[in-house]
């Protein structure tokens, strides 16, 4: 089997050398395969040699129509993405058309995977995450990955500029070997930036409750949920509080506890690993007890994000995690949900908030296979100008936004039709950006013209609850050809593990009796050199400039 897998990767290593190769004849010429090139010949520059199809400048970028695969992960929210307009707007634009490979979000990584795997790849890939850090890491040495700096600076002028305003961009990007293999997504609007749990301000009001600011209070307010019927329905069918698998409540509940990451963090500069932490054990401790007494909806671990949505609209839930409380509740009741302030506990009084660094990478990724990389850089590049931007976040001028006059002042505001309630229903029509993030930069000077009583109120409780409290989720340090390898061969496994155990401690199925056989076992899975790895790692984020 070892000699098979070997193989196999030898022969995807050599199809994408001969891709790679073969692309030196895609410069619109008629040379033949074995016709002499003389010295003068070698020195023609790149603008010269690029396809005669091809437009360095203005629209579109091709003359006649190219088509390129996509890859990407595809929301539950969202329509198939060759329906979206924000595509067909594109190609109207550049004259590239895409065929798309969009699993859902939940299998991608399998797809995505096999795909490199089988060296079956697309021509881009495009989304946050729609590659890791890893995939970086190891298919931008290979070259299946290609860099990307030569073409960001012939072809890329938004992004350029970029770099001038944001420096942070060109070091989160930047690999360790000294390239880039991915573009980023970002924003400096802070309401984007971090994690958000609402609570229903009827039933607080209705039981003449406080809002909770310890997590013991929170405890007394769940319990008062379940037991007095503050939807006022007679029913004794009140959900206290309800996640998908944690994966949503978990970083605003671990900061509680005195976290800001669910994996790596960092104390008195020293990386340490959360799940093995005393801190943490109380963590699950607590969720355990909210699971325990039916406070925690005890569909978390099963229930799908339409689940709990459903739910919502049916005015059901007290307390949840979303961008906002109009994707999960009805639209009119959105400010009746203000935000759960940052909780102390027994463990931690001091109370902080985990923020995102404002721009992330694995957003766009370019291939070997792809015969036109210039032409797809002047395509992605255009998401980088204020007017790509607003495309992709908002969809069509005229269809889905408009500008407005408001007392004199310029804003916007979003168009939906009456058959779609939900506004973010109707932007998820329009654009990936509903669910995906985008590769572009949504600034806050833009965005905070808009005219939406529903993001104002977000933003309200975002600056007056959280960001007082702000504070920076461990980075996203990158490794080395060779510590990736080593970082990869102990995360798969303890990744897995760590997963499987949260959710048996906080359902009860793992007693937590057994913590320290679960310390234990995360010990002989080798996570000390792991801790070495990433404090290396961090080490070197720390000393870039």
């Amino acid at each position: 089997m070892k000699k098979f897998i070997a193989l196999m990767l030898a022969m995807v290593l050599t199809a994408a050398l001969f891709v790679g190769c073969s692309k030196s004849n895609t410069d619109g010429s008629d040379q033949g395969e074995g016709k002499k090139t003389d010295s003068s010949q070698e020195e023609v520059s790149k603008e010269e040699q690029l396809p005669a199809n091809f437009n360095p400048t203005g629209f579109p970028i091709v003359k006649e129509k190219i088509t390129l695969k996509m890859m990407g992960p595809k929301a539950a929210i969202q329509v198939p993405w060759d329906q979206m307009d924000v595509f067909k707007k594109m190609e109207e634009l550049t004259n590239i058309h895409f065929e798309f490979d969009t699993p859902p979000a939940e299998n991608y990584a399998e797809k995505k995977n096999l795909a490199f795997a089988s060296g079956e790849l697309p021509d881009v890939f495009f989304g946050r995450g729609s590659v890791t850090l890893e995939d970086e890491t190891t298919y931008g040495a290979q070259g299946v990955l290609i860099s990307l700096e030569s073409l960001i600076d012939k072809y890329a002028p938004n992004l350029k500029k970029l770099f001038e305003q944001m420096p942070t961009i060109r070091r989160v990007i930047t690999a360790v070997d000294g390239h880039i293999y991915s573009l980023p997504s970002g924003t400096d609007l802070p309401m984007n930036l971090t994690t958000k749990i609402w609570i229903n301000q009827k039933w607080l009001d209705a039981l003449g409750l406080k809002m909770p600011n310890t997590t013991d209070e929170l405890y007394e307010v769940l319990k008062a949920f379940k037991a007095n019927d503050p939807n006022g329905n007679g029913k004794a069918d009140e959900i206290p509080m309800s996640s998908v698998k944690m994966n949503d409540i978990r970083g605003g509940m671990l900061a509680a506890f005195g976290f800001v990451s669910a994996r790596f963090d960092v104390k008195d500069g020293k990386v340490i690993y959360v799940p093995m932490d005393p801190a943490y054990k109380e963590y699950l401790a607590y969720m355990n007890r909210l699971y325990r007494e039916g406070l925690l909806d005890n569909e978390t671990f099963s229930q799908t994000e339409q689940a709990l949505t459903a739910k919502g609209n049916e005015g059901k839930v007290g307390v949840f995690t979303h961008a906002g409380p109009f994707l999960v509740v009805k639209v009119e009741e959105n400010n009746s949900y203000p935000a759960l302030p940052p909780l102390t506990s027994n463990v931690n009084n001091k109370k902080i908030w985990p923020k995102n660094y404002e721009v992330g990478t694995t957003a766009f990724a370019i291939t070997n296979m792809n015969k036109y990389p210039e032409a797809t850089m002047r395509w992605v590049d255009y998401l980088y100008s204020e007017e790509g931007a607003v495309l992709f976040h908002n969809g069509v001028e005229g269809k889905h936004w408009r500008w407005v006059d408001v007392n004199g002042e310029k804003q916007w505001e979003r168009i939906t039709p009456p058959d779609k309630a939900n506004p973010e229903e109707w932007r998820a029509t329009a654009t990936p950006n509903c669910g995906t993030g985008t590769p572009e930069i949504w600034f806050k000077s833009f965005a905070e013209k808009q005219k939406d009583p529903l993001n104002a109120f977000i933003r309200k409780e975002v600056a007056e609850k959280y960001e007082p409290y702000f504070t920076y989720v461990f980075p996203p340090v990158r490794f080395t050809t060779e510590e990736q390898k080593q970082v990869t061969a102990i995360v798969s496994d303890l990744e897995s593990y760590v997963s499987q155990m949260e959710a048996k401690f906080i359902t009860g199925v793992e007693p937590l009796t057994n913590w320290d056989n679960y310390v234990d076992t995360i010990k002989k899975m080798n996570v000390e050199q792991l801790l070495k790895l990433y404090q290396t790692a961090y080490d070197r984020w720390n000393s870039i400039k």
